[in-house]
């Protein structure tokens, strides 16, 4: 870590990506979209904007009202339901609600229930849950264990049946509009050997408090333009009470990861210590890095690259007020169709 330290402090530094900047699409029900009568989520969604998010000038995207208040409001109600019912031990609860696939639970950053608690409680059973409780780590290739699997139709069941029916899944619209664009494909991820689906995502419940004013900055993938962060916007904290996202677009390229690897280092790690104060915090507070700053509204969906040091902010109010999303991770690839054409695959999954 001292020769990185030294190679950082007299070959590095810390650059923003040239322009980039959120990029603010409009959707909902004014735009036309490839969706059927029943679909719940228009994103508005061009070719465009999604190349810029892969590549960097628009590390953020964000759809504007892609849901309308009237599902959010039902959705919310019905997960409600959910943490009602657990909270009460009800036999609904004790019976079915018996893990994190349907029931909402607390997300801890590592096994030994000492470890540093995250800033959400979630519903849904992840890969990293697989890792983390299983000790095994979900590929491609691998698939998934039993337990995943099951935990992943379980939630599908939840949240397809239960919380936005009669009403499509977000999730699907989502896949839908993005594989009607030209030059792109999405899929949800499944296992290999059974073609079973894996999980499309987790739902995130965020009280206030547990967390830093600035956030918990963090990173969740290496490489710029390899991940996306898709997140559904149910239920936010009222105006002026905090809640915003905010991302460092900083440079990421190779040999900006190797001159700065101590910087990306320490960021990766010091949540783990949530009692500490590091350096990296001072420095992107220090305004060096231009943030992008978007507070997001109920319907609204934000694409974000995961690479770049991230957070979400604290916010102000009671222990009731809470906010609620969709949140899954796509990787992307070049799929090639012919000799001369390619797609890009974007497959999802948590």
């Amino acid at each position: 870590m001292r020769l990185q330290w030294l190679i950082q402090q007299t070959l590095g530094g810390l650059k923003r990506v040239d322009g980039a900047a959120a990029r603010v699409l409009q959707g909902g029900y004014g735009k036309a979209g490839p969706v059927g009568p029943r679909s719940t989520c228009r994103l508005g969604l061009t070719p465009e904007a999604l190349t810029d998010l892969l590549c960097g000038k628009a590390p953020v995207v964000i759809c504007k009202g892609a849901l309308d208040a009237q599902t959010c409001s039902h959705a919310v109600s019905r997960l409600q339901a959910v943490a009602d019912a657990e909270k009460a031990g009800s036999d609904h609860a004790s019976s079915e609600s018996s893990s994190s696939s349907v029931r909402f639970s607390e997300w801890r950053l590592g096994a030994d229930p000492e470890a540093p608690s995250s800033d959400y409680a979630k519903l849904g059973y992840s890969k990293t849950d697989v890792l983390i409780q299983e000790g095994v780590r979900m590929s491609a290739q691998q698939g998934g264990t039993q337990r995943y699997l099951e935990g992943a139709a379980e939630t599908c069941r939840i949240l397809r049946n239960d919380v936005f029916a009669p009403g499509t899944f977000p999730l699907d619209d989502i896949q839908d509009e993005i594989s009607s664009l030209p030059g792109f494909l999405c899929r949800l991820e499944e296992c290999p050997s059974t073609r079973r689906h894996f999980l499309p995502c987790v739902v995130r419940r965020m009280t206030p408090g547990g967390r830093k004013r600035e956030g918990n900055v963090h990173m969740d993938s290496v490489v710029p333009g390899r991940t996306l962060s898709v997140n559904v916007y149910l239920s936010v904290p009222e105006d002026g009470t905090g809640g915003e996202l905010i991302l460092y677009p900083i440079r990421k390229g190779s040999l900006d990861r190797w001159l700065n690897s101590h910087f990306f280092s320490t960021v990766e790690v010091q949540n783990f210590y949530p009692d500490k104060t590091f350096y990296t915090e001072q420095l992107l507070a220090s305004g060096q890095i231009e943030p992008i700053i978007y507070r997001p509204e109920a319907g609204d969906v934000v694409f974000i690259d995961p690479a770049y040091p991230h957070a979400v902010r604290d916010f102000d109010g009671p222990p009731s007020l809470q906010r609620i999303s969709l949140q899954t991770f796509s990787q992307v690839s070049m799929n090639k169709s012919s000799e001369r054409e390619s797609t890009r695959l974007l497959e999802y999954a948590v």
